[in-house]
């Protein structure tokens, strides 16, 4: 019998059973939905890369052909004819990374694309970008 006392003592001393088994103590208030602020869902799900720019500062390319957000440009890269880039990306301009610049305020975004100078490095920079920004 002692013997088993002891054994109980020396389980209680681990942390196996509480010590006071008559004292719950709870540290966590209880949540209230007063204090949960009310949350609405919304319907549309429009992240900031997809805005539009204003229509008075659409890109307009010089075949006639308008870029209304940094998605659109990315897409238009794919099928883009090589004149119509080499007339905006020059050694001297880059004419979509001023546009970026100064529309839609991203001025990191429009650095790394004045040091591209082809269609698949811009393409390339835009989509990370636009990942980036998803995640």
């Amino acid at each position: 019998m002692a013997r088993y006392r002891k054994m109980q003592k020396v389980k209680r001393k681990r942390g196996r059973p509480p010590k006071h088994k008559n004292k719950i103590i709870d540290s966590k208030p209880e949540l209230t939905p007063t204090l949960l602020p009310e949350i609405k869902p919304t319907t549309e799900f429009k992240p900031e890369i997809k805005k539009d720019a204003p229509q008075e500062h659409y890109f307009v390319l010089c075949n006639g052909r308008t870029v209304k957000n940094i998605k659109e440009l990315a897409d238009v890269m794919e099928e883009l004819e090589d004149q119509v880039f080499n007339y905006h990306v020059t050694p001297e301009k880059n004419d979509f990374a001023t546009w970026i610049k100064d529309i839609f305020k991203e001025i990191e975004l429009a650095e790394k694309l004045a040091g591209a100078k082809d269609k698949k490095h811009i393409q390339l920079v835009l989509y990370k970008h636009i990942t980036h920004k998803l995640w």
